[in-house]
């Protein structure tokens, strides 16, 4: 069984986030076009809209819900996190705008 964990900022997240499959961060900029190639058989993440897990469904690939990390202990999953990954993501993008 081949599986994809959402993630984002190190730990397991919501959709739209990046995609940790064998080991491996992929940017999800196309969420199914990227499981299909991969070949995942399963997703992991906290949350999907319903037309998104409909959709996977359909292709035979499956949503599991998690909160975090820990919840996945008692599952047989090899699931390493990347060096670069452990690093948080800063805000760089964003503007502050001062009072005047």
């Amino acid at each position: 069984m081949r599986y994809a964990v959402l993630i984002k900022d190190g730990e397991v997240s919501d959709y739209p986030a990046d995609l940790l499959i064998d080991n491996e961060i992929i940017s999800g900029f196309n969420l199914e076009f990227e499981l299909e190639v991969k070949k995942v058989d399963l997703l992991i993440g906290k949350s999907l809209p319903s037309f998104l897990i409909k959709k996977l469904r359909d292709k035979g690939i499956t949503f599991f819900k998690v909160n975090n990390f820990n919840e996945l202990e008692g599952l047989n999953l090899d699931i390493k996190l990347p060096k670069e990954i452990k690093i948080k993501r800063g805000n760089g993008c964003q503007t502050k705008f001062k009072e005047r």
